[in-house]
C-alpha cells in the first residue's frame, strides 16, 4: 500500500510508517539547512504534522519525499523570515570524507578537507545553501529541487553554480590562510 493511501485509510499506522521511512532523512536535511539541531527537530515535526493534515493534496507530481521536502523547505523559509538574522554555526552532521587509507597522515588530511567543506557549506548564504544541500546531500535532481523550492530550474542551476564559486573562494581563502600560518607553505620542521 502506498504511504499516502495508508495515511488516509489508517492515519496512525501511516504516520508511524512515514516517520520511520522519512524522519531521519528529513532531520538530516533540516540540520543542513538551518544549522541548528533543535530548530531542525521542530521543522521535521511540523513537516510531518502538515503532511498528515494535507495528505489529500499530494497528487503524485513528484516523489513523496520531494513533496515532504518542499513542506520542510517552506517551514524553514518561514522561520528565516521571522528571524531576519542569519546565524552561521558549525555542524558535525555533514558527511565526512570516506576513510579508505590506513595512513594516519592521509586520514588527518581527509578529515581536515571534510571539515573545510562543512565550513564552506555552512558559510554559504541561506538561498545557496538550500540548493547545495538539496543537490549534493539529498541527491535531488535540478527539476526536483525546482519543484520542492518553488523556483524556476534556471534559478536552481544559477544558484548551484554560484554556490560552487563561493565555496571554491572560501576554500581557497582557508587554504591560503593555512599556508600563510605555516610559514609560506614550508611545512618542514
Amino acid at each position: 500500500m502506498e504511504i499516502e493511501t495508508e495515511i488516509l485509510v489508517h492515519p496512525e499506522t501511516g504516520a508511524r510508517r512515514m516517520l520511520a521511512e522519512y524522519g531521519d532523512r528529513l532531520y538530516d536535511a533540516a540540520c543542513r539547512l538551518c544549522l541548528d539541531e533543535e530548530l531542525a527537530k521542530d521543522l521535521v515535526s511540523r513537516t510531518l504534522v502538515r503532511a498528515i493534515e494535507r495528505i489529500s493534496l499530494f497528487r503524485g507530481n513528484s516523489t513523496f519525499y520531494t513533496w515532504l521536502y518542499s513542506i520542510l523547505f517552506n517551514f524553514w523559509r518561514m522561520e528565516r523570515r521571522t528571524q531576519r538574522t542569519e546565524r552561521v554555526t558549525y555542524t558535525d552532521d555533514l558527511p565526512d570524507l570516506p576513510d579508505e587509507s590506513p595512513n594516519p597522515a592521509e586520514r588527518l588530511a581527509a578529515e581536515a578537507d571534510a571539515a573545510a567543506i562543512r565550513e564552506a557549506v555552512a558559510a554559504l548564504p541561506a538561498h545557496y545553501r538550500a540548493v547545495t544541500v538539496s543537490r549534493y546531500f539529498e541527491d535531488m535532481s535540478v527539476p526536483e529541487i525546482a519543484w520542492a523550492l518553488g523556483l524556476p530550474e534556471g534559478t536552481v542551476k544559477f544558484r548551484l553554480h554560484k554556490a560552487k564559486r563561493l565555496m571554491r573562494r572560501h576554500l581557497a581563502q582557508t587554504i591560503g590562510a593555512q599556508v600563510a600560518s605555516n610559514g609560506n607553505g614550508d611545512n618542514r620542521q
